[in-house]
Formats: structure tokens, C-alpha cells, sequence
């Protein structure tokens, strides 16, 4: 059985996000359980009335790209006996019903029930439409109105804050112990790679439970990373020639030839369809044909997903069937808690318990076999988190900084995608938003004292980065086991597009320009672009937007050798809010996303290294098709 691990976050009270327009929020529709009462219903003298309360609401000023704070509308059934049906309640974008107790049962004569409405802006500039929730039911004069108002602005610019330095009040003591010794109750031995002295709690259903333990923060507590045993070819320093200090030995051995590709695919799965609508469609991606294929299609043999999800997360099991983890994100009815898992052998998606906290925009990273960290996201709420979970360990501790729109990666090198690898690594998470501003911080996750702590506590000695980032990328380059961060672009806090980069040094915690050793910025400011590891030492960075706004169809590579950005051929179409995932033969499949007019796209296209071009899979030298389905903000996961 799956088991999720979780810690009651001290929440933060959304005020808003930085801007990026993203598709329009869906229409919320709830359909009555039985039918509108009858026309002659309504001229005769026990015909109901409706008493709306407000018929209006003014949500004020709300940072593009994130929602508001619910606001309530009670509705009230004023007649003496006759009941209300309601056919429909419907809120019009960028407007969206956040919970509905008036549909599905009949309103009783005297009785009340209750509509919450949430703002989600996707452009700047006010927005006011008289008839943006509507009623429509069996009352006298239906249908009926709420007008709704609001502002959506550009995130505030706010003068980057130095970080607190926890207090410590006594001298910590580091020994020879790697981060990667797991600490959680022995269930499980490890699979032949792994000898720490404790083993970890491993499973192979796809049920889930979630276990909230006290709401206490993170002590900060010095962590050492594992080194292991090739020298470093590449150095992140100006003149190349530092030589990496070795620290502590892992208790757990990498494994040798590590198989990230269990089946040699990759799942597309969810997004947001070009009506706005979350999508609970998935297709599988064949490499081998260029075709991606619909999961419920007869050659499949699988399911549609348990849940339509968009802004979601999803996370490789490494279990030997290619099991993939898909978390919250936007659903029909707002932000999800719903998980579930796709199984790389049957095609079929399987339904998990929900999480504690609805989640979109979090992060979801692979700590090791069957082991996932969720953290961060915005709620249903509106308010941005900085609680995280656990699958399948114990609970973690509270981030230190409550974000959104993170980017998040593992500490560990090929092992980290060793399906017989069971011992967790540390997790580096940056930036984001607080919901106010673009984050400068990052803080590193310890699977021993699972616990947050900032990199540039006194117990790590390390640095924020050099500049505040949201909807950037990380990506790590293995490097020859001198594990490297490439973090680049990402809007900043005056909210738009940065060509800046810096690499993350994991052995000493430090974030340096790239322009600082030598190299050199990103040939365009790019947000919301894809970035994928094509070796230990080389990044490709494909699309997003640039300091306009503009979608992007330009791509570049990044050399460690040179700390540079070279621009290669562009893509055939522009394109942000798409996904992009590294396949078996060296080569990236980009996906789906939204192009510079507005539309949702079905199209994909691969990547060739060697030639630095892309090709559309429909293309007949490559004999492929489409994607059965046009989508922006899904996911794509190697299996």
C-alpha cells in the first residue's frame, strides 16, 4: 500500500502571483439531480421566489495568473410551500464556481444554501460582468444575476528581503553520515544495491493513505551529500581547475548501469483542453513509431485517468511496471487533492487517497523507489503552502518559505532514476512565489532529519540565488558525480521574463551566475520554458515566454564546459505551458502547450541533438502523428 506522510502546514493568505497569462479558467456548471419543475409551476400562487444575497461581489485586485479567496452568495427559497429546482448554476471565466451546495436536491420552501465564487485573472485590466454567475431554476423570473468585479494586476515589486538565519543554539555536530541513510521503520529490504542500516517502507498497490502528524518547523540541521567515486571532468569555477572535496561515503551504493526506461515510453497525461476545460484524457508516446496513442485505445487496453487535471504534478515510481504518480492540480471543481497512478503494464490509472491539502502548482520530486516529495502549491483557498508530503515515508517538516510555481530537483545522479535503488536523496527546492513576489530563497530537503532548511542558514553555509525566479526551471547535470543545478530564467519580481542562469553547487550549497564563471546568460529571457538534461553536462531549453509575453519558439543548449548558451534551430511552433521529456535514444519529445495566438496545440516534435533541429513527428521521415488530443499545461513522464 502506498502511504503518504504529511505535516499541517502555517499557512500563508494569498494575495496574488506574479503575471503570466494562462488559459481561461473553465466553466463551472452544476447540473441538477431531477428535473425543473414544471412551466405552470411558476404562475401559480405558491410559484417559489429566490432572494439572492449579495447580487454582487467586488474581488478587487488579484495578481494575474493565480485565484482569489471564495466569496459567498446565499440563496434563499422565499415561498411558504413549493420547492426550487435548480437546472443549472453556471460562472463565467474568468469567474469559477468554487463549491456548490444549491445543486442536485430540491431548495426547500424557507431554506437557504450557499455559492462560492473564486476570481482567477489571466490578463491585466479590470473585469466586470453583470451576469458572470447565473441561476437558472424552476423560481419566478429565472434566470437570475450576480454581477462580479475584480482587477487583475502585475505582481508588486517589492525590495528582495535578506532571509532570516535560523538561530542555532548550540554547535551541530556533522559526522560522516550521508544524507542518503534512511531513518524510516525497516519494512522492506533493499533490492540488492542498497545496505544502509534501516530500510524503507516500500509497496506495490496503488492505494494511498495520509497521516497528518503536529504543525512544527524545521530545525535546521546540517547535511552532508553523498560523493561518489568518479572524478569530476567539469568544474563550476572560473579557471576549471578546482578539485571537488570528497566528504562522506553513501551507505548506499549507486547502482551500476542505472535503466531510467522501464518500457522505453513516455505518458501524456491531463492538461487543460483549448475550451478551458480539464482534461482527464492520457495518451502513451511510442518513440520507436512516433505515435502516441490514447490510453483506452484497443491497442492499449487501458483507462481514461480518474480525474481531469491541469497545472498537476507527476512523478516516476521507478517500479519495475513504470508506475507514474499523478497529484492535484485544477479539476472540475477547482484545486484537487485526488491522486492516482498509472501503470506502465496494464495502461490503467488507479485511484490513490486524497491528499490533506489541495495542491496545484506544487512540486513532485522522485527521492528514490516508490518514494515521492510533494511540496509547496496553492490551494482551493487561494492560499499558498508550505507544507509538504511524503509518499510512502514519514512525515516531513514545514518548508521555511510557503511557494508556488517552484522548480524542484533531486540530489542524487543516475541513481536517482534507479528503479533498484531505494535510498532517498536530497531534494533541492527554488524559488517561486509566496504569492506576493518571486522568490530569491531556496532550501534543501534532508530524508534524514526530514526537515527543510535554507541554503544560506549557518548550518549549510551556503547562498540564496542570485536572483528571484518563478516558473523557471532546474535540471541537474550528474557532471561525473560532482552533481550540478542548472537554474534558469523564470519571471523575477517585476514579474516578467529574465535571461539570467546560475548553477547550484551541491557540495557546498552555493548558487553562482553563469556570467560569473566565465559563461554566459541565456541567449533570450525566457518563463515557462522546458529544460532536459541531454547528458551529465548539457541542458536543452525549448520555448516559454520572453519578457513581453511573447511565446517563444527559439531553443538553446547549455554547455557546463563553458558556463554558455547556444542558440540551436527553433521549433516549428511557438510554445509555452508544454511539456518535454528525454527519450531512450538520446533525442527530447516537446508537446502540446499554447503557440503565440492563443491556441491549444496537438502538435509535438523531437529533438536531435546531433543536428541541433527539430522535426514534427507527423513529418515523413519521421512517419508519425499528433497527439490525439490538443493540450497545454499537461505533464510527460518518461516510463
Amino acid at each position: 500500500m502506498f502511504t503518504f506522510s504529511f505535516a499541517r502546514p502555517a499557512i500563508l493568505v494569498l494575495v496574488g502571483l506574479l503575471t503570466v497569462a494562462t488559459a481561461l479558467a473553465p466553466f463551472d456548471v452544476a447540473i441538477a439531480a431531477g428535473p425543473a419543475a414544471a412551466p405552470d409551476a411558476k404562475k401559480s400562487d405558491s410559484a417559489p421566489t429566490l432572494k439572492i444575497r449579495p447580487d454582487e461581489h467586488d474581488f478587487g485586485q488579484v495578481i494575474v495568473s493565480l485565484m482569489s479567496a471564495p466569496k459567498t452568495v446565499t440563496v434563499t427559497n422565499n415561498s411558504k410551500s413549493a420547492s426550487i429546482e435548480f437546472t443549472s448554476i453556471v460562472a463565467a471565466p474568468p469567474f469559477a464556481i468554487q463549491s456548490d451546495q444549491c445543486s442536485g436536491s430540491p431548495l426547500t420552501a424557507g431554506n437557504s444554501c450557499k455559492v462560492e465564487v473564486r476570481f482567477h485573472p489571466t490578463t491585466t485590466g479590470k473585469v466586470k460582468d453583470k451576469k458572470a454567475l447565473t441561476f437558472t431554476d424552476s423560481a419566478k423570473k429565472s434566470s437570475q444575476y450576480v454581477e462580479l468585479l475584480g482587477q487583475g494586476i502585475v505582481g508588486s515589486t517589492p525590495t528582495p528581503a535578506a532571509t532570516a538565519t535560523p538561530t542555532v543554539t548550540a554547535s551541530p555536530t556533522v559526522t560522516q553520515t550521508s544524507a542518503d541513510t534512511p531513518t524510516a521503520t525497516p519494512t522492506k529490504a533493499c533490492d540488492g544495491t542498497c545496505t544502509p542500516t534501516a530500510t524503507l517502507t516500500s509497496a506495490a498497490t496503488n492505494t494511498a493513505t495520509w497521516t497528518p502528524t503536529p504543525s512544527v518547523g524545521p530545525t535546521p540541521t546540517p547535511t552532508t551529500h553523498p560523493t561518489f567515486p568518479p572524478t569530476p571532468t567539469i568544474s563550476p569555477t572560473p579557471n576549471g581547475s578546482a578539485t571537488p572535496t570528497v566528504t562522506a561515503t553513501a551507505t548506499c551504493t549507486p547502482e551500476s548501469e542505472p535503466t531510467p526506461f522501464v518500457v522505453g515510453k513516455v505518458l501524456i497525461a491531463g492538461g487543460q483542453a483549448s475550451n478551458g476545460t480539464s482534461l482527464n484524457t492520457a495518451e502513451v508516446f511510442n518513440p520507436v513509431t512516433n505515435t502516441f496513442t490514447l490510453t483506452t485505445a484497443p491497442a492499449l487496453g487501458g483507462s481514461n485517468m480518474m480525474d481531469g487535471r491541469y497545472s498537476h504534478a507527476a512523478a516516476p515510481l521507478h517500479s519495475t511496471g513504470g508506475d507514474i504518480l499523478l497529484s492535484g492540480g485544477f479539476d472540475s471543481t477547482g484545486v484537487a487533492k485526488s491522486t492516482e497512478t498509472f501503470s506502465g503494464t496494464t495502461n490503467q490509472f488507479t485511484l490513490g487517497a486524497d491528499m490533506l491539502d489541495s495542491r496545484q502548482g506544487h512540486t513532485a520530486t522522485s527521492l528514490a523507489r516508490f518514494q515521492v516529495l510533494i511540496a509547496g502549491g496553492q490551494d482551493a483557498g487561494g492560499t499558498v503552502l508550505n507544507s509538504a508530503e511524503v509518499v510512502n515515508g514519514t512525515a516531513p517538516g514545514l518548508m521555511n518559505t510557503a511557494r508556488v510555481g517552484a522548480a524542484a530537483v533531486v540530489e542524487k545522479a543516475a541513481v536517482g532514476v534507479s528503479r533498484s535503488d531505494t535510498c532517498p536523496g536530497p531534494v533541492i527546492v527554488t524559488g517561486g512565489s509566496d504569492g506576493v513576489s518571486a522568490l530569491q530563497s531556496a532550501e534543501l530537503f534532508d530524508p534524514n532529519s526530514l526537515s527543510f532548511t535554507l541554503t544560506d542558514a549557518a548550518s549549510l553555509g551556503g547562498s540564496q540565488m542570485n536572483a528571484a525566479r518563478v516558473f523557471h526551471t532546474a535540471t541537474l547535470l550528474s557532471n561525473s558525480g560532482n552533481l550540478l543545478v542548472l537554474v534558469a530564467g523564470g519571471e523575477g519580481v517585476a514579474g516578467t521574463a529574465q535571461a539570467s542562469a546560475e548553477i547550484f553547487t551541491v557540495a557546498t550549497n552555493t548558487f553562482t551566475l553563469t556570467t560569473a564563471l566565465g559563461g554566459t546568460n541565456m541567449t533570450v529571457a525566457r518563463a515557462k520554458q522546458t529544460a532536459t538534461a541531454l547528458g551529465p553536462t548539457t541542458v536543452l531549453l525549448a520555448g516559454g515566454i520572453d519578457s513581453s509575453g511573447i511565446a517563444l519558439a527559439s531553443a538553446e543548449t547549455f554547455d557546463l564546459s563553458t558556463n554558455s548558451f547556444t542558440a540551436v534551430g527553433s521549433m516549428h511552433s511557438a510554445r509555452f505551458d508544454h511539456a518535454a521529456a528525454l527519450l531512450p535514444n538520446g533525442k527530447v519529445l516537446i508537446t502540446g502547450g499554447e503557440d503565440g495566438s492563443g491556441n491549444t496545440l496537438n502538435t509535438a516534435e523531437i529533438f536531435d541533438p546531433a543536428t541541433n533541429t527539430f522535426t514534427l513527428t507527423t513529418d515523413p521521415s519521421l512517419g508519425g502523428n499528433n497527439m490525439n488530443v490538443a493540450r497545454k499545461l499537461h505533464t510527460a513522464t518518461a516510463y
